[in-house]
């Protein structure tokens, strides 16, 4: 198969036509997986693994196992740099995802024979499949987009793909969330319904890349050793310095699983309820992305994403306020703090989505982008599982102890990763206090008819304060 991969004749590229066809395209996508997204992930897979009689610490280990199959994405890399089409991979392996949430979804009709230990290792077996083919459909994907957008449309493509995909993500949490409350007497058959549902939309997602047009590889020539692209990878300081700053934010997933499982559970709110508040998370995100993706695209991705990891950190600390049993106090304070921490959050997956890009190469990209990945994944796999188990020890020692405490530790190593951020080093970027001080004093000013607050000059937004300091 091989062979016939390298004798293929060659991909040409993309029109321009083609290339304005498949960005529209990549939109209904992002839609589509949206509500596939939605109504498999987040609450309901943390809700569904809880009714299948999962504690703390099985809940960890829910999110922790399958991170440790993301080294899948070196095949995946390697299947691409011998020349296999990144569009066959991508159909393949997209189509895949879904269908094994049909295998999820038929866990409820084998509850009566399968006792916990056993409902439980089908489930995280089926995930781990899930995450494999996410794996070689993200890697095959990821590269492929890098010849597909135009590198001065991606901070707003990417911008706009979070905007659409957080519009309809959002609805249908909150409409679903509702459906498990009004059908909650059916059980586990609830969740085999909505995940059905959901992974109809994940197989049309899937089905849409067909009529995208394929790219051609960058390079012309032989494939070159596998090795030798991992060395340049590691070689990469910017590409390097980058991971390490994603990698420590992603040790954030301490708290991963417990979010849902805290409000569901402890403090005792409904599904509906939930998907209320996580709305307002999505909505922030999706009417930021644009605006995060044009000043990504104008004044740098690192400024954007110090600001806002800055202002995602200190929205954890709105849990000292929210104990157990406190849904009403839960309600007044979660819609302001998710939204604050929806904004920051659109603003540091575009800012780092399109900084990947534009400090990869375009040859070995794929091989870049697996290194990246397998390197944040693998650090921060077992964090779900030492939140579960910090938790479920420190109160079977006594100390008064919730969940809560997985929240506190995301806060610290937010506020870390935004520090680390000032040395990432990007050419022609703005300095955050710039952007903070300056930009949107300026731009708040002009909404207001005040003219210009501060001495900011718009047609040449960077001038002398280019540079990397904050």
């Amino acid at each position: 198969m091989t062979e016939l991969a390298r004798s293929a004749p060659p991909i040409p590229p993309p029109s321009a036509r083609q290339v304005e066809r498949a960005i529209r395209l990549t939109y209904a996508q992002m839609m589509l997986g949206a509500v596939f997204a939605a109504s498999t992930g987040g609450m309901f897979l943390i809700g569904f693994a809880m009714r299948l009689g999962a504690d703390n610490i099985l809940l960890g280990l829910l999110a922790t196992v399958p991170q440790f199959f993301v080294v899948f994405q070196f095949l995946a890399a390697f299947r691409v740099e011998r020349q296999w089409s990144r569009k066959r991979l991508t159909v393949v392996f997209a189509l895949m995802a879904p269908v094994c949430w049909f295998l999820i979804a038929a866990i409820p009709f084998f509850e009566p024979v399968l006792g916990l230990p056993a409902r439980f290792a089908v489930l995280i077996g089926v995930i781990i499949l899930v995450t494999v083919a996410a794996q070689f459909a993200g890697n095959a994907r990821g590269s492929w987009l890098g010849e597909l957008i135009p590198a001065e449309r991606r901070g707003r493509f990417f911008g706009y793909c979070s905007m659409f995909a957080g519009i309809v993500g959002a609805a249908f949490a909150v409409a679903e969330g509702g459906f498990l409350d009004l059908v909650e007497s059916r059980g586990l058959f609830a969740f085999t319904a909505l995940f059905l549902f959901g992974s109809l939309f994940g197989l049309t997602a899937a089905a849409l890349n067909l009529p995208q047009p394929d790219c051609p590889l960058p390079g012309v020539g032989a494939p070159r050793p596998f090795a030798r692209l991992l060395r340049e990878t590691l070689g990469n300081r910017a590409l390097v310095t980058l991971a390490i700053v994603h990698a420590v934010l992603a040790l954030g997933s301490v708290a991963a699983p417990f979010n849902a499982a805290y409000l569901l559970r402890d403090v005792g709110l409904s599904f509906f309820g939930l998907g209320l508040l996580n709305s307002v998370f999505v909505a922030a995100m999706l009417l930021t992305s644009p605006l995060w993706g044009r000043l990504v695209d104008r004044f740098g991705c690192r400024p954007v994403l110090t600001l806002g990891l800055s202002v995602m950190a200190p929205c954890g600390l709105v849990w000292l306020a929210i104990p157990p049993k406190a849904a009403t106090m839960a309600y007044w304070l979660l819609p302001w703090t998710n939204f604050l921490c929806g904004a920051g959050a659109a603003a540091m997956n575009v800012a780092i989505t399109t900084m990947m890009y534009k400090v990869s190469r375009p040859e070995g990209r794929s091989v870049q982008f697996a290194a990246y990945s397998i390197f944040i994944s693998v650090v921060s796999a077992p964090m779900p599982l030492v939140g579960g188990w910090l938790v479920t020890t420190l109160e079977h020692a006594g100390y008064a102890v919730d969940l809560r405490l997985t929240f506190y530790l995301w806060v610290a190593f937010v506020l870390t990763a935004a520090v680390l951020s000032r040395l990432l080093r990007e050419a022609d970027s703005l300095r955050t206090r710039t952007l903070v001080f300056q930009y949107f004093p300026a731009r708040l000013a002009a909404l207001l008819g005040l003219g210009t607050a501060v001495p900011f000059d718009a047609d040449d937004p960077l001038g002398n304060n280019k540079g990397n300091g904050v």
